[in-house]
């Protein structure tokens, strides 16, 4: 059965309306491909709007750390673990402290960052709050104000150098002091 000019005219203006539409959303998705990929990393930050809103307040090297419950953790041979005490001026709610990475270097172009250590590693990252003498906090702090966290990377034992990395921020370069005896 051959199709009627009528429904051959429909078909072609239907066809016209679906590809018009197909362009306008692949010219949209081009035009604000660079601005929405900013816009991400942006609303990933939360209250960390600017490098200002952390400060690295210590740094040490130690052969374990204490995980989620604060038990301890060895980081084994050719390991040991980075400890960094942060001072965050967010409100731990707008914080996601598990978006901290440990990076190799600066990287221009979010997502290509490298990691000191193994990141799949199930021990390779724990963090804790701090309570004002340094001392794990169980629950999180009550204040809305500055809140104080623990990062512990495990890296290989030769790592030296790096940066912090929170959603396309960075600090450092930071210097890892030679772990003890």
């Amino acid at each position: 059965m051959q199709p009627t000019a009528r429904q051959v005219q429909v078909f072609m203006r239907s066809f016209a309306v679906v590809a018009g539409v197909v362009l306008v959303v692949m010219s949209l998705g081009t035009a604000c491909h660079r601005d929405a990929a900013r816009a991400f990393v942006t609303a990933g930050r939360g209250g960390v709007a600017d490098t200002s809103a952390v400060q690295v307040t210590a740094i040490a090297t130690a052969a374990e750390a204490g995980d989620y419950d604060g038990n301890p953790v060895a980081a084994g041979t050719g390991s040991q673990y980075v400890l960094l005490d942060c001072r965050i001026t967010a409100p731990p709610n707008q914080v996601d402290v598990s978006d901290f990475q440990l990076a190799r270097d600066r990287v221009p172009e979010l997502g290509t960052e490298a990691n000191l250590g193994n990141h799949d590693d199930k021990d390779y990252f724990y963090w804790t709050y701090l309570d004002a003498a340094g001392r794990r906090l169980a629950t999180p702090p009550a204040s809305t104000g500055p809140i104080t966290v623990r990062l512990a990377f495990k890296v290989p034992v030769g790592i030296r150098t790096g940066y912090l990395f929170y959603w396309g921020l960075y600090w450092g370069p930071l210097t890892f002091p030679a772990a003890g005896p």
